[in-house]
């Protein structure tokens, strides 16, 4: 089977995933920020196909996440606030693929690009609120921080927690 193809279909998969995360995190109020965010799981699916399927598949599925996660449920009032709130912030955790090929079974590296790519959105989401939203930086900051901490933390638990199948799987 054509490696491509089998690529664009795992990554198709792991998108749906962080969709079906995105909901279920949408059930559960206290995880919810009131001008939106949330803390949630669903960034790593899409951090996944990074570090498996390599830079292009992983920045492409965040793009592609970031454009169903705003059909589904988004808002923006300013075209900038959709580029940074949901086409750069979702495609910056496709970044992991820049370290693909230094993936070497280590968890330190696994969590290490989780904080890096999750500080990314932090800012773009940052930028968002300073830019569009006309709040202050540390208004932004104050805001964004402790929902982005949450999910980066979580995405850390969670894949360190299952990091021994996911090693298998991104081997494969």
């Amino acid at each position: 089977m054509d490696k491509n193809l089998i690529k664009l279909t795992e990554s198709a998969i792991l998108v749906a995933l962080a969709v079906a995360l995105e909901f279920v995190s949408k059930l559960i109020p206290i995880l919810q920020m009131p001008q939106g965010g949330s803390v949630s799981i669903a960034m790593l699916p899409v951090i996944i196909i990074g570090y498996k399927n390599g830079l292009f598949y992983g920045v492409l599925s965040g793009l592609t996440y970031g454009i169903i996660n705003f059909l589904v449920d988004g808002y923006a009032f300013h075209w900038g606030s959709f580029a940074f709130d949901y086409t750069l912030a979702f495609m910056a955790l496709g970044l992991t693929g820049v370290i693909k090929n230094a993936y070497s079974n280590k968890i330190v590296l696994f969590n290490i690009g989780i904080i890096i790519v999750g500080f990314f959105r932090f800012v773009f989401h940052v930028i968002s609120g300073v830019f569009f939203f006309e709040s202050g930086i540390w208004a932004s900051v104050v805001y964004n921080g402790p929902y982005m901490l949450g999910s980066i933390i979580l995405c850390m638990l969670i894949g360190s927690l299952t990091y021994n199948r996911l090693g298998a799987i991104m081997k494969a």
